[in-house]
Formats: structure tokens, C-alpha cells, sequence
């Protein structure tokens, strides 16, 4: 469905912006909502993306001031309903989004998603999951402001590592980062053997978000701990709803696997877990060690995973 921003500036002035896939918020004229009636905005302040082809997020980029929507600050992404009210250093932008054809129409619209073949496709895709260990501790002991700078800055630096990489972010799911990377091509339809370098990218994206993290510590100087889940399977690519030049999501059992495989993890002492399907796609078999056959939740086979060997390197 259409999006836009009604926007007043702490000026007075008001005006209209479209949103399409992304729009970014700051005070600098590359961005899609330029604000520029405050040092308290930041350049790159905030970004609002569009998932599932019809749900939006909000994310704060680790502004020193602040996003706020609904008079509640934004920490992790938000998702966005029509009416609500986003508050950049007293400048309001009010989220409106068309609501969705009711009826005849929406079947007409199903129909013609259904029959798009830009709308939906079925490949091979590698799948990253990301999830921030220790969160829900952290956010009870931390203020607001800490880690909404904290994570702002955490989302934009691994996403940008995702983009550099060739990959896509899917979406943000709390403290969560659902990636992929595709193969390369309209060809590269099939699961056959051959190199899919595809993996190779999101096995890289991982290792360098891993060296990202070790990096950052929390406010109170505790470490700052990721784990990362791989695997590599076929993935309906689909705009759901309404055809529209807006991101694609990914869905179908392998995205269910990454997900399980992430939910084991811990308990297998790791912070990065393999599945076979990724590793059999990567070219240096020495660098992983068999962790065996594992259940997971949801799924009548065992699926055998892996780990990095002792002392590799990230």
C-alpha cells in the first residue's frame, strides 16, 4: 500500500514525502526527509524500510537526540501504523499508509501478484539470522538513551557490512537480522553442485560482523556478543500483497531452518553455527569442525551442523 510522511518542521512549514522502499531521515540533503532546522538532528538520523511489501519499520541510527514515536524513544526498529507520530528534535512526521483493498479488489490484487513472475520466485538463496546475545538482561540494567545509541549504531555498521557484501537485508525482527545473498544471474535457479558463491559472501558478511562486535562493548563496559546462524536452501522470493517496486521478502522452510539453527546455538557453546547445506558450498572444509546431527525444532530430520575450528581466525 502507499506510504508517506506528513511532515511539520519546529519552523512551521509543512509538506508531503512519499516513501517507496527506504527513506532516510537527517539533516543532510542526500537524505530522503532532509531536517535541517537543528544541530540536534543527526546526518544519517534515522530510516524507515518497507518489509513484506506492506509493513514499515523505523530505526534509529544511533542519533545522540533521539527518535521517538509516539512519545516512546525508539531502541530497537518500530514498526509504523497509519497515524503514528514520529518526533525528530520537535519536528513531527506523521506516518499515513493506505490501507489495504478490501473485497473484490483484494483478490484482483492477489490474482495479479500470483501471475507476476517479478512478483514471486523460487531459488537458491544463503541465509544469515543475527541475534545480540544477552539483550533482554541488558535492556533492564540500561537507560533508554544507551542503548538506543548503542544498537542504532550496531544496526547501520552490520547492515552496511551485509550491503557491502552483496547481500540484502530482509528485515530487522527485534534485536534480530534476517540477511541473504543470491546467486548471481537468472540462471543459478537449481540446487545442483557447483560453486555458489552466494555462500562464500554471507560466510565473509559473517566473519565481519563477528570482528564488528568484538569491537563494541555495552554502556556498562560489558562485552558486546552476537551469534550468527548460515544456511544455505531454496527460498520463495515474494512481494505479498499488492505488486510494488518495494523489498522482496524471503520465505519457505530454509528460512525456518536459520532461524532453529540460531535457537540451538547457545547451547552448543558457539557463535557461529553452520548447517551442511552452506558448508558443502564453501571451498576450505579444514576450517569447520562436524558438531553432528542436531533436532530442531519443527522438523522430523536431524540436520547436521557445524562450527568454526579452534583458533580460526575471523
Amino acid at each position: 500500500m502507499a506510504a508517506k510522511l506528513r511532515i511539520t518542521t519546529v519552523t512551521g512549514e509543512s509538506y508531503d514525502v512519499p516513501i517507496q522502499n527506504t527513506a532516510t531521515i537527517g539533516r543532510t540533503s542526500e537524505n530522503t526527509v532532509c531536517l535541517n532546522t537543528s544541530a540536534h538532528i543527526s546526518r544519517q538520523h534515522a530510516v524507515i524500510r518497507c518489509h513484506n511489501g506492506y509493513e514499515y519499520q523505523i530505526m534509529d541510527l544511533g542519533s545522540r537526540n533521539g527518535t521517538y514515536v509516539n512519545d516512546q524513544r525508539v531502541v530497537l526498529p518500530v514498526t509504523l501504523t497509519h497515524g503514528s507520530k514520529i518526533r525528530i528534535a520537535n519536528n513531527e512526521l506523521i506516518f499515513e499508509q493506505e490501507a489495504e483493498p478490501a473485497g473484490e479488489d483484494a483478490i484482483e490484487a492477489t490474482l495479479a501478484a500470483s501471475t507476476d513472475h517479478h512478483a514471486q520466485s523460487v531459488r537458491p538463496a544463503a541465509i544469515l539470522v543475527c541475534d545480540i546475545r544477552g539483550f533482554s538482561t541488558m535492556s533492564e540494567k540500561l537507560p533508554a538513551e544507551s542503548l538506543s545509541q548503542l544498537l542504532g549504531q550496531w544496526f547501520r555498521e552490520a547492515g552496511n557490512l551485509v550491503q557491502r557484501s552483496g547481500g540484502i537485508i530482509d528485515k530487522f525482527i527485534g534485536d534480530a537480522i534476517l540477511a541473504y545473498w543470491q546467486p548471481a544471474g537468472s540462471a543459478s535457479d537449481t540446487m545442483a553442485d557447483g560453486p555458489h558463491p552466494e555462500c562464500g559472501a554471507a560466510f565473509e558478511a559473517a566473519r565481519a560482523m563477528l570482528r564488528l562486535a568484538r569491537k563494541m562493548h555495552w554502556p556498562n563496559d560489558k562485552p558486546f556478543k552476537i551469534g550468527i546462524a548460515l544456511h544455505h536452501g531454496k527460498v520463495s522470493f515474494s512481494n505479498i500483497g499488492l505488486v510494488a517496486q518495494r523489498d522482496a521478502t524471503i520465505i519457505g522452510d530454509a528460512v525456518n531452518t536459520a532461524f532453529r539453527l540460531e535457537s540451538i546455538m547457545k547451547a552448543l557453546n558457539q557463535e557461529l553455527l553452520l548447517s551442511e547445506k552452506i558448508v558443502e558450498c564453501l571451498p576450505n572444509a579444514s576450517d569447520f569442525v562436524d558438531l553432528g546431527e542436531q533436532a530442531l525444532k519443527g522438523k522430523s530430520q536431524l540436520v547436521r551442523v557445524f562450527g568454526v575450528r579452534e583458533g580460526f581466525e575471523f
